[in-house]
């Protein structure tokens, strides 16, 4: 067993309970679905929030070429896991029996919480990226720290309208890095 099939056993793990805790509240919220106020943001960012979890576990065999491994750099790489199941936790409710559900109140009360934790991740991912030999001329370093600033700024703002438009952005910008990741790797 190489060292990074052995420690890639616990990043699954750590995606694999965000994805469950993720579906578990959706199948929770389908079940109280006649108390839920539905709202289009939360319901947008759980499905980011999911990509993105999926998404990370696909990008993380990339690691397996990484050969000098320590206990401080794998923490390091740990924690990008750590945020995305956060994420995952914080973007949708759990209902309570008999009360109401407001996925858009949840949304703005969270709203610290999420954005923090995603603007770290892509903090960490464009970290990972200079610490892993990607030049700081890479587009893909900087577009990092561009969506952290973006997202970060989502957690200090309750503006409605630029909640959507930094959301509706990030669908887009999400999606061409995906296709773009795909083609690549095609």
């Amino acid at each position: 067993m190489t060292p990074f099939e052995h420690l890639s056993v616990l990043i699954s793990i750590i995606l694999g309970l965000g994805i469950a805790h993720l579906l578990s509240n959706v199948h929770e919220l389908v079940q109280a679905r006649r108390r839920v106020r539905v709202h289009w943001l939360p319901v947008i960012w759980t499905v980011l929030v999911f990509i993105g979890l999926v998404q990370w576990w696909w990008a993380s065999f990339g690691l397996r070429t990484h050969l000098q491994w320590n206990f401080f750099y794998f923490l390091f790489i740990l924690a990008r896991p750590v945020i995305a199941y956060l994420s995952a936790a914080f973007v949708l409710p759990r209902p309570h029996p008999g009360e109401p559900c407001d996925l858009e109140a949840h949304y703005f009360e969270m709203r610290h919480w999420l954005f923090l934790m995603l603007a770290s991740a892509n903090v960490l991912d464009g970290i990972r990226r200079m610490v892993t030999g990607e030049a700081l001329q890479d587009l893909s370093v900087w577009s990092n720290f561009v969506s952290a600033l973006m997202l970060g700024s989502l957690a200090f703002t309750v503006s409605r309208p630029y909640h959507a438009f930094v959301t509706l952005l990030t669908v887009v910008l999400f999606a061409s890095f995906i296709l773009h990741s795909a083609l690549e790797l095609a």
